[in-house]
C-alpha cells in the first residue's frame, strides 16, 4: 500500500469542497492503486478524510478468507503505514463491512459513480445507515493522473517488454505468416520476458486491414507489398505499456512510403511541442492541423483523438481530444498516437509512442525504432 497515493486521494480539493467523511473504493483497478498489488477477489476500502473528527480513525480494508493472509504480508512489509491502516478478514457474515462502517456514524460518503451498479446502490441506500452518497470519482481518477515514481518505473519496465515484442514481429515477419502467428509470437515472447500479460488484444493489421483504425488481428497472411501495422503493449507491476509501429513489408511503393513518412512527421510535430502546462486539446488540435496542412484528403482520415493516459488501465486520463479540458501536468503518462486511414487500397498508418510529461518536454518509454523511407 503506498501513503503518498492514499494521501493524493485524501489531499483532493473535492474531497472538502464536497463535505465528504470518507470515500469508499471497490473497483478493482483502483484497489490495485491503492494497495499496489492485485487481488482476485472482492475488496472493500474506506478512506476518512484526513481531518476527521475522530482523528484516531484507521483506513478500513477488508479482505475475504481467501486474500486475507497473503494481503496482509504485502501490507505489513511497510511499516509506516501499520498506524493508519486496519485489515480485517471478512467473517462468514453476511452484513459484517455494513455494520462496522455504519459504527463510524457517517453523514455524507463518496463513492465511484463510473463503476458501481443502480443495483449495488440501491442495496448501499439500504443497508448503511449514511445519510448521502456522493458520486465521487473523479477524486481517485484524479489522483491517478499524477504517477508515482514506483508507477513510473513499472511502465517503464511494460515499456521495454512491449519494444520486446514489436522486435519479435519484425524480426519474424515473412510472407505467408499469418497476423495470428506474429502476435503469438510476440506474446510468448513478453511473457517470457516477465509481462503479467496483455492490456489489450494485440493488433498486427496488414494490407487493407491497416485502413480500418479498431483493427482486429486475422488469418490474413501477410503478403508482399502489405503496410503492416502493430499495436502492443506489454503488462507489468499491473501497469501497461502502449506503442504502434507502422512499416512496409517487401516491395516498397511511393503512396505507402508518403503515408507512413506524414504520419511519422505529425507525431514528431506533436511530440515537439508537448510539455506540462499544454492543454490536451490544444495539443490535438495542432496535429490535426498539421495533416490538413500537408495533405487535406489524407487529414481528414485522422478518425480518432490524439492520445489518452496510461496506467493501470490501458485508457484513462487524461485524454488527448477536443473535447478534452484538462491540463497536462508533470508526471502525467499518456499516448501520443495520429493515425490516418485512407482505404483498404492502400491502407493505413498509425504512430504510437507512450510518453512521460515533463516540465519543458517529454521522456519516452517506448523506443522501438520509427519506418522512415
Amino acid at each position: 500500500m503506498s501513503l503518498e497515493r492514499i494521501n493524493r486521494i485524501r489531499s483532493h480539493e473535492k474531497f472538502v469542497e464536497l463535505g465528504l467523511d470518507g470515500i469508499l473504493i471497490t473497483k478493482p483497478e483502483n484497489v490495485l492503486y491503492i494497495l499496489g498489488f492485485k487481488v482476485e477477489s472482492d475488496v472493500v476500502i474506506f478512506i476518512p478524510r484526513e481531518d476527521n473528527k475522530r482523528n484516531d480513525e484507521k483506513i478500513l480494508v477488508f479482505f475475504n478468507e481467501l486474500e486475507y493472509d497473503q494481503a496482509r504480508k504485502f501490507i505489513e512489509e511497510d511499516k509506516s503505514l501499520s498506524n493508519i491502516i486496519e485489515i480485517t478478514q471478512i467473517p462468514r457474515e453476511p452484513n459484517f463491512i455494513y455494520e462496522t462502517i455504519n459504527k463510524l456514524e457517517l453523514n455524507s460518503v463518496g463513492f465511484e459513480d463510473d463503476y458501481i451498479s443502480v443495483k449495488r446502490y440501491n442495496e448501499w441506500n439500504e443497508k448503511y445507515k449514511i445519510d448521502k452518497f456522493v458520486g465521487s470519482s473523479e477524486i481517485i481518477n484524479g489522483a491517478r493522473k499524477i504517477k508515482t515514481d514506483k508507477e513510473i518505473e513499472a511502465i517503464r519496465r511494460a515499456g521495454e517488454i512491449g519494444d520486446l515484442g514489436f522486435k519479435t514481429i519484425f524480426d519474424g515477419i515473412e510472407e505467408g505468416k499469418t497476423e495470428y502467428e506474429l502476435v503469438a509470437e510476440a506474446e510468448y515472447v513478453m511473457r517470457k520476458a516477465g509481462s503479467e500479460g496483455i492490456p489489450f488484444d494485440t493488433i498486427v493489421a496488414s494490407g487493407e486491414n491497416s485502413a480500418y483504425p479498431h483493427a482486429k488481428t486475422t488469418n490474413k497472411k501477410v503478403q508482399d507489398g502489405d503496410i503492416i501495422i502493430v499495436d502492443i503493449g506489454a503488462r507489468f507491476g499491473g501497469y501497461c505499456s502502449d506503442m504502434t509501429r507502422t512499416f512496409i513489408f517487401g516491395k516498397i511503393s511511393k503512396e505507402k512510403v508518403k503515408l507512413i513518412n506524414l504520419v511519422n512527421d505529425a507525431q514528431q510535430y506533436g511530440l515537439d511541442n508537448i510539455k506540462a502546462g499544454v492543454k490536451c486539446s490544444d495539443i490535438d488540435k495542432i496535429v490535426r492541423e498539421f495533416f490538413i496542412n500537408k495533405n487535406k484528403e489524407w487529414g481528414a482520415r485522422f478518425l480518432h483523438s490524439l492520445g489518452h493516459g496510461v496506467g493501470i488501465d490501458i485508457h484513462e486520463n487524461p485524454y488527448l481530444s477536443p473535447l478534452s479540458q484538462d491540463v497536462l501536468e508533470e508526471n502525467m503518462v499518456v499516448t501520443v498516437e495520429p493515425g490516418l486511414y485512407v482505404n483498404p487500397g492502400l491502407g493505413g498508418a498509425r504512430t504510437e509512442d507512450q510518453i512521460l510529461i515533463t516540465k519543458n518536454s517529454y521522456i519516452p518509454f517506448t523506443h522501438s525504432k520509427k519506418m522512415y523511407y
